[in-house]
């Protein structure tokens, strides 16, 4: 009886999203479609150059994107461990990707998706890691899971 009770006043006492918390879920999600997106380009890219393709490349790059979608799903839950791995993560990629910029001797048009890379990165390391938005996403979805 009294879990029940307990269950009520934490529903009750459950907190509407306010617009800064509104606008950091969406943009949560809309960064986190683009960096699905540039992953799954990059797979396409990468098979579609080679002639034949390798199974053993192809299932380790299926696997990396199904691991990129728990670590997204992960930070969209506010879990700070995920968040922190996330930041590394792109960190690294932005690095990689603009030293390929520097050192691939290949047209513009064939950079492109390197720059693009580095572009989503960029904004998703500034969104997740700066942005007054999902700190406040961040806060309301650590408050949720609290209950």
């Amino acid at each position: 009886m009294t879990e029940r009770l307990d269950i009520q006043d934490k529903l009750k006492n459950k907190k509407m999203m306010n617009n800064l918390e509104r606008a950091g879920k969406k943009n949560t999600i809309l960064i986190s479609i683009s960096i699905l997106l540039v992953s799954l380009h990059t797979i396409y890219f990468y098979n579609s150059v080679i002639s034949e393709v390798e199974t053993k490349k192809l299932i380790q790059q299926i696997i990396r994107f199904l691991l990129t979608i728990g670590l997204l799903i992960f930070v969209y839950k506010g879990k700070k461990w995920a968040r922190i791995v996330f930041l590394v993560l792109f960190s690294i990629g932005i690095l990689g990707a603009i030293f390929a910029l520097i050192s691939i001797e290949q047209s513009i048009v064939n950079k492109i998706p390197l720059m693009v890379m580095v572009i989503v990165y960029s904004v998703s390391l500034y969104h997740f890691g700066i942005s007054k938005s999902f700190k406040a996403f961040y806060l309301f979805q650590n408050e949720k899971n609290k209950l």
